[in-house]
């Protein structure tokens, strides 16, 4: 027997949207939904017991780690529940309980896992109940809790005093956070010539890209503001592979024909050395030519989007850059796992801008300076 804390987190609405997709898509769906769950528990010192169809049961020796685990992953799925290909999540319910368990195989066993087990299923969606015995075993200065009352749980012979942990103010905040804001060239001039069921269409392929991408690297698209893209991710090394993937998606895709009379020659194109051969009273649309800054801070989470002085920074920069530069701040390429040859020397400063210093991504034939005012 050993003293546990057992968090459980379920996935609101996951097997209605299980049922709505193909099994491909099932499949994808869940490793992207669960995924941030693993990654929070195991970071907050949490293990992994197992995988319950729609949410993880998961260990922790601190009642404190479990406390912060859930007000995270709460947080998660309040501040994005699309998931990066595409589909919805509703939410997420977590119960933690503080108990004596016992160990057989690879699983828990004893009252203390059904405790929680069966309380889950009384937690409104996106918040947090806690037993009275995680309570009294955490930190009490860090936490705040509103009282429930004594629950009553099928096979428990006793009632449970269950409180309700005050996540709010967990929310709004997400720290230490890599953030990647992509702006995709031409699309305002692109706009004026051609149909907005081809401008449609053109902005649903470069929002898929970044899901694609995103998915294969895991990272989450956060907000689509006209020709910007801002996504989020965990390490330096995914934002990385996060760009060079959307990189080599966006050269690999030229676009659909569009009528000869609706357009002129698209700057884009030009700017891009791109040559195509379109069909007879057509031309090709200009590739998905794009700017883009990789940056590392502290993020506001409203419920729309994202705010705060590294989306102010990234944007700003992103107006200073040349078309088609991509960029990462020096932070980024600190935090590394390794050097990567993406990556080229430090840049002249931003003029008029933050002090950061930034690397060119891609070095450009000629190597030409990579802010509009350098």
């Amino acid at each position: 027997m050993e003293t546990t804390t057992v968090l459980v987190v379920d996935l609101v609405g996951s097997t209605r949207a299980i049922a709505s997709v193909p099994q491909v898509r099932m499949d994808e769906m869940m490793a992207e939904a669960v995924l941030p769950v693993r990654r929070v528990v195991e970071e907050l010192g949490g293990e992994i017991i197992k995988f319950t169809g729609d949410g993880y049961l998961t260990a922790f020796r601190s009642a404190t780690g479990a406390l912060h685990a859930a007000a995270q992953i709460v947080n998660l799925f309040i501040s994005g529940r699309r998931l990066p290909i595409g589909e919805w999540v509703e939410g997420c319910r977590v119960a933690i309980h503080t108990c004596d368990t016992t160990r057989f195989e690879n699983d828990l066993l004893g009252e203390g896992v059904v405790i929680p087990a069966r309380m889950e299923k009384q937690v409104p969606t996106n918040e947090v109940y806690v037993t009275s015995t995680t309570v009294e075993a955490a930190k009490s200065a860090e936490f705040a809790f509103d009282l429930i009352g004594d629950l009553s749980f099928s096979g428990i012979p006793r009632p449970v005093r269950v409180h309700r942990l005050l996540a709010e103010r967990y929310r709004g905040i997400e720290r230490e956070t890599f953030l990647t804001v992509t702006d995709l060239i031409g699309l305002n001039a692109l706009a004026a010539q051609v149909s907005l069921t081809t401008l449609n269409e053109r902005l649903r392929s470069w929002v898929g890209m970044h899901h694609e991408a995103l998915g294969a690297t895991r990272g989450r698209l956060r907000s689509v503001a006209g020709d910007n893209i801002l996504s989020t991710h965990d390490s330096a090394d995914d934002a990385t592979d996060f760009l060079v993937m959307l990189d080599r998606l966006a050269r690999d895709r030229v676009g659909t024909p569009v009528p000869e009379q609706a357009a002129a020659t698209d700057p884009a194109a030009a700017a891009a050395g791109v040559t195509v051969v379109p069909g007879p009273d057509e031309r090709l649309q200009a590739p998905f030519a794009f700017s883009a800054v990789i940056t590392y801070g502290d993020l506001f989470v409203p419920d729309f989007g994202l705010a705060g002085p590294a989306v102010s920074t990234a944007c700003r920069t992103l107006q200073a850059l040349t078309p088609g530069m991509k960029i990462a701040s020096a932070e980024v390429l600190r935090q590394l796992a390794a050097p990567r040859e993406e990556f080229g020397g430090a840049l002249p400063p931003l003029p008029d801008g933050p002090p950061a210093t930034y690397h060119l991504f891609g070095i450009p034939d000629g190597g030409g300076a990579a802010f509009s005012g350098a």
